[in-house]
């Protein structure tokens, strides 16, 4: 799939205004739970993003801790464990496995994973239909801005992926999933800023793939933001700078985030058990 032109909406007059809550070392199932509340029990749109303290640079049992305090496996609400997930390895490896409320494909995370997420009003951005394809292309635009905003001009959508293009390849860098409903839609993106080739041996190797993955590894066809991008802290702002300039965003603390919780809303994320997990 080619690179996306279409431009986010900056409508002058009346720009989109939204909600940014920005976490900080939040646990992702606790993310995942807050994220889904939000998006069934309130009508705003919200920019969230979730990152975790850059971790040791250096080997060692710090950077070993900073990884596993933020470590899991996320499943899409229909992913099977035994058809995406070296389950032994995972169980032995005492890696959580979350169930999550959207769909998409499955990823592992840790303390070099930013995670950023849309939750639009479809009234708010009505040329934006509510299907997968028109919101990818809304969203990879604003990311296609980020990564200008830090030099890196060769970004690229394939197969709903967001690649980096090399005269080696296409190189995935962030996953999406989404959830849509008749007056909303969530948009959530795992960004690798660098990875554990190890961690990514607990994934399977998926009998469907898209086509520019040419049956490479994981360790083959990823690519970590760092090995692009200046600095973590650069690629952030950029982030927030470029979604700034799509809608006009309003800094919320996490309280007030949290009063979705308490609202009676349909749950599917959750911690799977290790029975689920075999």
């Amino acid at each position: 799939r080619a690179q996306h032109s279409a431009a986010p909406s900056n409508k002058m007059a009346s720009p989109t205004r939204a909600l940014w809550l920005r976490l900080r070392n939040m646990p992702v199932l606790r993310m995942l739970q807050l994220e889904e509340a939000i998006f069934r029990t309130d009508t705003r749109s919200w920019f969230i993003t979730n990152t975790w303290d850059a971790p040791p640079t250096s080997a060692g049992p710090e950077r070993d801790a900073a990884h596993a305090a933020a470590q899991s496996v996320v499943l899409g609400i229909s992913g099977k464990p035994a058809e995406m997930l070296n389950t032994e390895e995972v169980l032995k490896a005492g890696v959580p496995v979350i169930k999550r409320f959207s769909g998409g494909g499955t990823i592992i995370s840790d303390a070099d994973t930013l995670f950023a997420t849309f939750i639009c009003a479809a009234a708010d951005e009505p040329q934006v239909p509510p299907y997968p394809d028109p919101i990818l292309d809304w969203t990879s635009s604003v990311y296609d801005a980020a990564l200008r905003g830090c030099g890196a001009t060769n970004f690229a959508v394939r197969a709903n992926d967001y690649c980096f293009a090399t005269e080696e390849g296409d190189f995935k860098f962030g996953g999406n999933a989404q959830s849509i409903s008749g007056k909303r839609w969530l948009h959530h993106t795992s960004l690798l800023w660098d990875y554990e080739p190890a961690r990514m041996g607990l994934l399977r190797m998926p009998k469907r793939q898209p086509a520019y993955r040419a049956q490479r590894s994981h360790g083959s066809f990823v690519r970590g933001l760092s090995q692009t991008l200046p600095s973590r802290d650069a690629f952030c702002a950029s982030l927030a700078a470029a979604a700034g300039a799509t809608w006009e965003l309003t800094p919320v603390e996490l309280e007030e985030a949290q009063a979705a919780l308490s609202l009676p809303h349909r749950q599917v994320t959750r911690l799977l058990r290790p029975e689920e997990v075999c």
